[in-house]
């Protein structure tokens, strides 16, 4: 079971640096490439506020979503103790997640293509990568999904007593 729990724990970190990367590869493209010399568009507030509001609504039900996916195979676990699906659920459950971060990184980028401004670019982008910060993969969370004890845990239940 250690192992499952390591392997899984691995493909998740390399899944989220991926994720990562990908929006550091915006900030590139941003840094690298010329704004517009006019805006595509001639009223860029509007489509400022369109996307802030749907990155809003994206940020409200990330979680939701995430434990919604998670949920029937929590319960076939409970009664099956095979791993192996509920890892599966919960991978692709972490890459729903990740990737409705990466489109805010991605309406970011539209947003400085259309209207030239970097500013709001970076507002975009940093919130989608501390998003993806704060839902990084951890060995912990993946040992609570399976309810195994973690290391440090068992040491102190083997030294009390």
């Amino acid at each position: 079971m250690e192992h499952l729990v390591t392997h899984h724990t691995r493909i998740l970190h390399l899944l989220a640096a991926v994720f990562l990367a990908s929006t550091v590869l915006y900030g590139a493209v941003v840094l690298l490439v010329p704004p517009p010399d006019a805006p595509v568009v001639m009223q860029t507030h509007p489509l400022l506020w369109v996307f802030a509001s749907l990155t809003l609504l994206n940020l409200l039900t990330i979680m939701p979503v995430y434990r919604a996916m998670l949920a029937k195979p929590r319960r076939v676990y409970a009664v099956s103790q095979d791993p192996e699906p509920l890892l599966r659920a919960h991978l692709i459950a972490h890459l729903v997640a990740m990737g409705r971060l990466e489109l805010i990184a991605l309406m970011g980028v539209v947003l400085f293509l259309v209207t030239g401004r970097g500013d709001w670019f970076w507002y975009f982008n940093g919130l989608a990568l501390v998003s993806m910060l704060v839902l990084w993969p951890l060995r912990e969370k993946v040992e609570n999904l399976l309810q195994l004890p973690s290391v440090s845990q068992e040491g102190s239940a083997y030294s009390s007593g």
